[in-house]
This record gives C-alpha cells, sequence and structure tokens, in this order.
C-alpha cells in the first residue's frame, strides 16, 4: 500500500468520523427539542380554560374525521389589548407580550393583605385569543348575508383583540388592575360558538378564512345563524417550543343560542 493509498483512506476514515459526530449531536438535539416540546404540551394542557358544554357536533364538510362543535361558554373574566392590525397572526405576535405582561405581574393586587403597589404574579391559562375581522374573497353573497364580514385587504385601520384568560379564582373586584393602559380586563359573557380544531403553527389569514367559511357554509346547512362580524382565533400551546402537530388551534364564529 503506497502512500497516497494511505492518505485517501485516512481521509475517508476522517471524513466518516466527522459525519457520524455530526450525524450525533442533529439526534441529540431533536431528541432534547422534541422532550422539551411534549413537556410543554403537556404542561399546556393542564392550565385551565374556559368551561364550556358541546351542544352538537355537526360534520364538517367533506372532512370525514372533523367536526363543527356547537359550544355553549360560561362567563369569564379575559386580560385584552387592541393592536392595530388586520392580519390576525401579525396580531398575535405583537399584542401577546402586553398581555403576558400583565399575568407576569405588570399589574397592581387588589389584595388587602398586600402593600398598595404590591404586584401579583398570576397563573397562566388557555387559550390566547385573538377576535377580529377576515377577508371574505371565495364566499358568495348569500353566505355574506349569513355572516357578514369586511375586506382585510382595504381596510387599512381594521384592528385585533388578543386576550389572556383570568383563571377563575377572580372577579371583577378582587382581579389584578393592569398597569399598562393598553391592557383591559372585562367579562365574556355566556355566549355560543361554533368552532373547529385544527393542529398545526398558527394558523395564517388564509387558513383562517377557509375554516371560517366551512364552518359558515356547515351552520347553514343546519339553519343555524352565526352571530356578528367577528372570528376568533385561539392557540392553546406554545408556538416555539410544542411541536406543529401537538399544538391545538381553533377558529370560531358566535351564534345564536337561541336557534341551536
Amino acid at each position: 500500500m503506497n502512500i497516497r493509498t494511505l492518505f485517501s483512506t485516512s481521509s475517508t476514515f476522517q471524513l466518516h468520523s466527522i459525519l457520524q459526530i455530526f450525524l450525533g449531536l442533529a439526534v441529540s438535539i431533536f431528541t432534547l427539542r422534541l422532550g422539551a416540546g411534549i413537556f410543554a404540551f403537556r404542561a399546556a394542557n393542564k392550565l385551565e380554560r374556559p368551561t364550556y358544554q358541546v351542544i352538537k357536533r355537526l360534520p364538517a364538510g367533506d372532512r370525514s374525521k372533523q367536526f363543527v362543535e356547537i359550544r355553549k361558554y360560561d362567563p369569564y373574566l379575559i386580560a385584552e389589548t387592541t393592536v392595530d392590525e388586520s392580519s390576525m397572526r401579525k396580531a398575535g405576535g405583537k399584542g401577546f407580550g402586553k398581555c403576558a405582561s400583565y399575568i407576569f405581574g405588570q399589574n397592581v393586587s387588589n389584595n388587602k393583605l398586600e402593600n398598595e403597589n404590591s404586584q401579583e404574579k398570576m397563573q397562566m391559562t388557555a387559550p390566547v385569543r385573538s377576535v377580529g375581522e377576515v377577508s371574505n374573497n371565495n364566499t358568495s353573497e348569500k353566505m355574506a348575508m349569513t355572516a357578514p364580514v369586511r375586506s382585510v385587504a382595504t381596510n387599512k385601520a381594521k384592528k385585533t383583540k388578543i386576550s389572556f384568560v383570568i383563571g377563575s379564582k377572580y372577579n371583577l373586584k378582587t382581579v389584578p388592575k393592569p398597569k399598562d393602559p393598553a391592557v383591559k380586563v372585562k367579562t365574556v359573557n355566556e355566549h355560543c360558538l361554533a368552532a373547529v380544531t385544527f393542529s398545526g403553527p398558527p394558523p395564517s389569514d388564509e387558513r383562517i378564512t377557509k375554516e371560517r367559511d366551512l364552518i359558515l357554509q356547515t351552520l347553514e346547512k343546519e339553519g343555524i345563524k352565526a352571530k356578528g362580524k367577528e372570528t376568533m382565533v385561539y392557540g392553546y400551546h406554545d408556538p416555539v417550543i410544542t411541536p406543529n402537530f401537538l399544538r391545538r388551534n381553533e377558529v370560531a364564529v358566535m351564534v345564536d343560542g337561541n336557534v341551536v
């Protein structure tokens, strides 16, 4: 065996060793990432959520394994901020920080045993709520009359409301007051929603419109009236750590509880 052959064999061995190291690192990173994601998923599933009853489950068009749920929600409190953004996905990133800051201590406690200016770190809950109006370019005039919406593309002043659910241990008298005037605490009264659930990353505006139109078409077939113009998007899991296939998203519209 000559020197050239020895050098070639040595180089091949070194390259193989480097590839093995990189492969091992990649597997380790993937395992850690997946483990952290599963931990975050389980932790999020233990968070308090608004209580509701499922009144009906309607087949969602041609999606054999998916349903539109008609739900009746009990009243609950939210911390809400309004974002000057028509895109619900973009608005979520802008409004999340304000609501999260309130939950994590940018507030004034109403606890009489605390000092007047004391802060209170509140428990996380789910879901994170986005409420706004989305475009309706592909829906017929008849469908638009069932649930009228305005066009996102032509209304640059449109706003989106982002909110966190506040734990049931609080009421309007005991809930901490936000320090940020852009954050408001309010009651969401008893109401009925038609909601569809799906996994994946935070949905794009196009996906939100698609799911909303599916809901409206399903409601029309059942003779159930949508109520108001707003569309709600609920996110139950962390969009960064939790793997997309484990994330729970929901798109919903208000419905008239009297006709359900």
